[in-house]
Order: structure tokens, then C-alpha cells, then sequence
């Protein structure tokens, strides 16, 4: 009788265990009927209606929150949000960015307030724009320093600016180095090492986390 107890006992300790609540849980990234989970430090995609292990039940996501559901709880989230056992709430900035069909990480940047799309590129030494994109954010850029860059359609005329603030959702930084071209091109707006030097980026399964690093 007191070994079937005591079996019993650990038998119910053990699922506990394995079932514990998760200590912390923050959305990574956010779809259409699903998200990205790191729940504990491990990586989880769900799509709405699934469960992890560990017993998070996404019950439904767009692509501004995510609802989630522990030990009946449930909790709306969105990317700089984090929820842990105690289910409070605490600010984490960060971006999720999902990989295009072109293999992109596309987002809209605002540059000195104004709002324009961009693309990350590791590639590039600073932000990099034309100067058409440049006259509509309304940067003033003909008195920068002059110099040339080597493009697709041969060398351009360019000039090195300070841009006063670029921002990528909450990510706020100041003082950044750009370089606007003469003419049309690059079509987009281009977030060189300029901007992510400051930035810490974690990429896993076509997409792309940027925290700041401060």
C-alpha cells in the first residue's frame, strides 16, 4: 500500500514537472493565424489552435497580436510585450521581420519623422537612399559631403549626411550616417551597418529579430 502510494506520488510529481508553466514567454514574430513563441528561451512556431508542450495554447494571431492562453489565462500580445508566470507584463522593444519573396526583409523606417519603406542589408556601410526618395522625406542633403559610389549603373554622384533619427518600430536611434545618390536608385531605402551597428539581429526560419542594444 505505501509503495503504491509512493508511486504514486512521484508519478504525480513528474507531470507537474513536465507540465510546469513556463517562466517567461515573449511573441518573436506575428502572421496571419500564427505566431513565433520563445517561450523560455526556445524558439516555437504555432499557428492558431496549436499547443507546445509546455502548454501555451495560441488561440488566435494577426499581424499586430497574438492571443495566448496558459493555465486558462489568457493574455493579448504584441511584439514588444512579454508575459511570465505571474502573467505582468513588461516592455521589450523588438522588431520581427518575415523574409519576402525576394528574400528580403522589407519594413517602413521613419527618418527624421517621416515614413518611408526600407530594406535591411547587411551589405551596405550606412543607410543608403536616392536622392528622390530623399527631396520627399524632406532631407536636405546638396550641402553634404561629396563623393561617389559604385552602383548596378556605374559610378554616382553622392553625398554623406547625418540623418537625426531613424526608427524601426520601437527602435529609436539618433545620429545615424547616410549617404543619398543622385537619381532614382536604389528603389528603396537601404538600413546599412549605419543603423544596425546599432542593433542586435537573431535570424531563424526566414525571420529576422532586431533588439537594440542598449
Amino acid at each position: 500500500m505505501i509503495s503504491r502510494f509512493v508511486a504514486t506520488l512521484v508519478f504525480l510529481i513528474l507531470s507537474t514537472a513536465l507540465q510546469a508553466t513556463p517562466a517567461q514567454l515573449v511573441v518573436r514574430g506575428l502572421f496571419e493565424k500564427a505566431a513565433l513563441l520563445e517561450i523560455d528561451g526556445r524558439s516555437q512556431f504555432l499557428r492558431a489552435g496549436q499547443r507546445d508542450s509546455s502548454g501555451v495554447l495560441l488561440v488566435s494571431a494577426t499581424p499586430k497580436m497574438a492571443v495566448v492562453d496558459i493555465d486558462g489565462h489568457r493574455k493579448t500580445l504584441t511584439l514588444n510585450k512579454q508575459v511570465g508566470t505571474i502573467y505582468r507584463e513588461s516592455s521589450q522593444t523588438s522588431v520581427s521581420l518575415h523574409k519576402n519573396n525576394r528574400q528580403e526583409y522589407r519594413t517602413r523606417v521613419a527618418i527624421n519623422g517621416r515614413s518611408a519603406d526600407a530594406v535591411v542589408d547587411t551589405g551596405a556601410t550606412s543607410v543608403a537612399m536616392s536622392s528622390a526618395q530623399a527631396e520627399q522625406l524632406g532631407i536636405s542633403y546638396a550641402s553634404g559631403d561629396v563623393t561617389a559610389v559604385a552602383t548596378a549603373g556605374g559610378v554616382k554622384k553622392a553625398f554623406g549626411i547625418t540623418l537625426n533619427r531613424v526608427e524601426v518600430g520601437e527602435i529609436k536611434t539618433q545620429q545615424v550616417r547616410a549617404v543619398v545618390i543622385e537619381g532614382d536608385h536604389p528603389h528603396v531605402i537601404l538600413l546599412g551597418m549605419s543603423f544596425l551597428e546599432h542593433i542586435n539581429l537573431q535570424e531563424q526560419d526566414n525571420i529576422l529579430v532586431l533588439t537594440p542594444r542598449y
